[in-house]
């Protein structure tokens, strides 16, 4: 068998370039007519109607492409000034402005406690007062704002805002802390007479209704003086009662030392508690607490 050699292996080789072969390049011909712009007066741009289509165009009438409409150019808006920028934002907001100060009506009051007492106690007034006229114009703007939208949110985030702040406000304005000391507006008259009348009727067994809120004495009271005998009392102590809140100098209490005596038993020294408002009419007695229970 004969062997093999390199010489009889088929090489590759270079192809050789014709131009013949070569595809023919396009060429733009001179004569092509080319565009050029309108020399005569630009045609009169047709008027602009209500919705955005030309005027004389009908109703469902599309806009041909290439037609030339008038480019309607805004207004850029006015600058607002930065005084009114919080208004603006609470008149586009109105229900966040009004929980907002719901939320801080409780924070309010026990601000007021420490500014009443401060050297500044006259000023407590008149910002419980400008708080609260803030407080109903948030709740207007809010109700005139949901009022244009529906009557079912307008009632019930009236509803629900108004109870929110009244469970806000009641732990800081109607729980009792303890008892302490009255403000000096409050005045020298705490109720302390009437407080004493009630004790002098009881002493000397005659009846003192008027010196009740409603005219009628507490069946306790009645149950406790008919049994139980007063010898003597004593003023010991007045003040107010303590709160989150700032002191309530209408709403009193009166401590007395008294020695009473039940039936045939000895004489027994007891402290008593008489609680008075301040209403219409005058100081007022509303509880009794003690001598005996």
């Amino acid at each position: 068998m004969p062997g093999n050699s390199d010489d009889d292996v088929p090489r590759w080789e270079l192809p050789v370039y014709d131009e013949a072969a070569e595809a023919p390049r396009w060429t733009p011909e001179r004569e092509v007519p080319r565009w050029q712009p309108r020399r005569g007066p630009a045609p009169a741009a047709p008027r602009v109607g209500p919705g955005g289509r030309p005027s004389g165009a009908r109703a469902g009438s599309a806009v041909r492409v290439g037609s030339t409409l008038p480019v309607v150019r805004r207004e850029p808006p006015k600058p607002v000034s930065p005084l009114k920028v919080p208004f603006v934002w609470w008149a586009a907001h109105p229900w966040v402005v009004l929980w907002a100060l719901v939320f801080l009506a409780p924070g309010a009051v026990v601000l007021l406690r420490f500014v009443d007492e401060s050297s500044l106690e006259v000023a407590v007034q008149p910002i419980a007062w400008g708080f609260g006229v803030l407080l109903v114009i948030a709740l207007a703007l809010a109700v005139v704002a949901s009022a244009r939208r529906s009557v079912v949110r307008l009632m019930l985030g009236t509803l629900t805002a108004l109870v929110a702040l009244g469970v806000l406000l009641w732990p800081v304005t109607r729980v009792t802390l303890g008892r302490t000391m009255c403000p000096a507006r409050a005045g020298t008259d705490l109720g302390t007479q009437v407080a004493s009348g009630a004790l002098q009727a009881w002493q000397t067994g005659a009846a003192g209704p008027d010196a009740w809120r409603r005219g009628v004495s507490d069946e306790a009271w009645r149950v406790r003086t008919r049994a139980v005998g007063l010898l003597e009392y004593q003023l010991a102590e007045s003040g107010c009662w303590e709160r989150a809140a700032p002191i309530d100098g209408t709403h009193t209490w009166h401590e007395f030392r008294v020695t009473v005596q039940e039936a045939e038993r000895a004489p027994l020294l007891k402290t008593l508690v008489v609680h008075t408002a301040l209403g219409r009419e005058g100081w007022k007695i509303t509880a009794v607490e003690g001598p005996l229970p």
